[in-house]
């Protein structure tokens, strides 16, 4: 737990990294925690002062937070009952039935002879100190003495080396940086880390696991054998993966189990009164853990627990103790269970949540879809390269509620393996060669049916725009993506053409997309009148942010009733995504994936709406795109109004 000093220091190196004098530097801050448990040893609680001025103001960095609560419980998931009788605890408002159930885990001492594999939870590092010596004692197993190494390094006296080095050893271990004198190992005993070695790799203090193999070395001046590796099987499979593959030739050659983890000695600096000499502490980075105090215990998750209840303990350590089990019958009681009494009026945390709970609580800027069959919804975004995002996107609950998803500047490749469970893909355009700011990709739930209507691209000289028009049920969604250096006549022309299609078969129109015509700019509420010409309202609110540059470049247009569209909230591109949504039940109809764009929609280009003649585009790059010839680059192209859209080539 971070406590009041610990913020403070957060608070002041935030200010000094980004050379700001704002709270925190100016840099967003979360707070996670759970303030029914244990204070932060030696601290204040986070939300006070460490002076007298406590009682009377509220820390003044607390007062900047908002509280959102968490309601789900997930380590105790399984076990409802359980779950809500360590809340009650908590609380110290335990009913009848949670009463019942703690007290039916008291078990004997004779009994406990057999859970040989449950952790021990106690009050006090002595009695800890006590089980654990009581547990490596009586286990017949190999054993050796791993004693640390000091090194004193620095110009002086030797008498004073020496003397710095004796006061070295009479350090408590936490001053020590968790490396005590000596550790007693034995095989078949469990071990914690007491030092963060490798934090990715999982491998930080507080890791448990059964130490299973000692390997030994010979020093260099004694010849003394003494261990030198040490072979732990952590409890989480995860928590050293990275560095058995780094050992993996080594331990097959040696013919070592490949899930133990190699763990070596350690050098760590040890802080001394001396200005002249510096002491390096060496040792193996583990302490014994058949036993553990209730502070260290915390955020810990076993199978099995064995809680020493005594006299005076308080609500929050009987609730850590007894929450570190993950259902009820993982956990064992020692002596009588007393029901906590509920906290005092002027309880610390009673009254931060009292006051934050009528002042403080966070108003939630987004609004979720709701998750619901009688909800059809779709999601829009400018990924900004999906083979980068696609793990976010495909694991979105957001995303995979809803009935569309249409994803623009995907950068992928025709290679690229895309395919997202429960959805089928129903449109694609990838890049050519290089990956670039390009390409589009529909998904679609796998039941509903659908009709792919127009597919067009134009990459020449600064104008890029691409877009899709797909009909589902009695909505046609286009989606669109515009370069920004691309003309507005020429966004005109494409949108006239899709739009005017797209109408011949279906009224209801939605057109969305990251058009980059910012909205925030006055002038550019011209593109709302043009789009309205067609009947097409905006529905996402104006002077909203869309990207995180504070602009409005992406939003939705459509004729239909009763549609609903707002920004969500994306930590991976630029932009945020857009949601769409009508309280209707989509058709689940399956029809053949592979159904090929219309080409022989009976109409001339002449029926579409041409504003002026600067529809002309110079094209000054040679372009390819697979619906399109080739055009040599000082060719003109002019919109051609007498041939019908069966003549253009629109399958791959």
């Amino acid at each position: 737990m971070v406590g009041f000093t610990m913020f403070q220091h957060v608070d002041a190196r935030l200010q000094q990294i980004m050379k700001s004098k704002k709270p925190f530097g100016g840099v967003s801050v979360i707070v996670l925690g759970d303030f029914n448990q244990l204070r932060p040893v030696g601290d204040k609680y986070i939300f006070q002062f460490n002076n007298s001025y406590n009682a009377l103001v509220d820390n003044p960095l607390w007062s900047l937070f908002e509280l959102f609560e968490l309601t789900e419980i997930i380590r105790q998931k399984d076990d409802k009952a359980f779950a809500i009788a360590l809340s009650n605890t908590a609380k110290g408002m335990m009913t009848l039935e949670d009463i019942n159930l703690l007290k039916s885990r008291i078990v004997s001492n004779e009994n406990l002879e057999i859970m040989g594999d449950a952790i021990r939870v106690f009050r006090s590092n002595a009695e800890v100190d006590a089980y654990n010596t009581k547990v490596l004692a009586s286990l017949n197993t190999e054993g050796a003495i791993a004693n640390v190494y000091d090194f004193c390094i620095g110009d002086g006296l030797a008498s004073i080396k020496e003397k710095v080095l004796t006061n070295v050893k009479n350090l408590k271990t936490t001053e020590t940086y968790g490396l005590p004198l000596e550790i007693n190992l034995k095989v078949n005993a469990k071990y914690m880390m007491t030092v963060n070695i490798d934090i990715e790799d999982g491998l930080v203090n507080g890791a448990c696991g059964k130490l299973i193999m000692i390997d030994y070395g010979k020093l260099q001046k004694t010849n003394e054998i003494v261990p030198c590796r040490l072979g732990i099987k952590f409890n989480e499979e995860k928590t050293g993966r990275k560095t058995r593959a780094n050992f993996q030739n080594v331990m097959r050659n040696r013919n070592i189990d490949l899930s133990l983890t190699p763990i070596e000695p350690v050098t760590r600096q040890i802080n001394t009164k001396s200005t002249n000499f510096k002491v390096e502490r060496k040792q193996f980075p583990v302490v014994p853990c058949e036993a553990m105090t209730i502070y260290k215990s915390q955020g810990g998750t076993y199978e099995k627990v064995v809680v020493n209840l005594k006299k005076g303990m308080t609500i929050s350590k009987l609730y850590v103790a007894s929450s570190r089990a993950t259902k009820a019958g993982g956990l064992y009681l020692v002596d009588d269970f007393v029901p906590p009494k509920p906290p005092e009026s002027n309880d610390a945390v009673a009254m931060m949540f009292k006051n934050v709970r009528s002042e403080q609580m966070l108003k939630f800027s987004l609004e979720f879809p709701k998750e619901s069959q009688e909800r059809f919804y779709l999601m829009f975004y400018n990924v900004q390269s999906l083979n980068k995002h696609f793990l976010d996107v495909k694991s979105d609950k957001t995303f995979l509620s809803a009935s569309i998803i249409s994803l623009v500047e995907t950068w992928t490749k025709s290679s690229d393996s895309l395919e997202i469970e429960g959805f089928k893909i129903v449109q694609r355009r990838d890049c050519n060669d290089i990956r670039k700011p390009f390409g589009q990709i529909t998904y679609l739930k796998n039941d509903l049916n659908y009709e792919n209507i127009l597919e067009k691209c134009e990459y020449s000289g600064k104008n890029h725009i691409e877009h899709c028009s797909i009909k589902i049920d009695d909505f046609c969604i286009i989606s669109i993506y515009n370069l920004p250096n691309s003309s507005f006549d020429v966004v005109k022309r494409h949108i006239n053409e899709v739009t005017t299609v797209s109408k011949r078969f279906c009224e209801n129109i939605v057109v969305v997309g990251d058009f980059n015509i910012d909205l925030k700019i006055k002038t550019n509420h011209k593109f709302i009148d043009y789009m309205e010409s067609f009947g097409l309202t905006l529905i996402n609110k104006l002077n909203k942010n869309s990207t995180n540059a504070k602009t409005q470049i992406d939003y939705c247009f459509t004729n239909g009733n009763g549609l609903k569209s707002d920004y969500f909230e994306s930590l991976t591109s630029f932009h945020k995504p857009i949601w769409i949504r009508k309280r209707e039940i989509l058709t689940g109809i399956h029809v053949d994936e592979i159904k090929q764009i219309r080409t022989d929609i009976p109409f001339n280009l002449k029926d579409l709406r041409i504003y002026d003649q600067s529809d002309t585009m110079e094209v000054d790059e040679e372009f390819s795109s697979d619906r399109y010839k080739i055009v040599d680059e000082n060719e003109q192209t002019d919109i051609d109004t007498t041939f019908n859209l069966k003549d253009r080539h629109t399958n791959d």
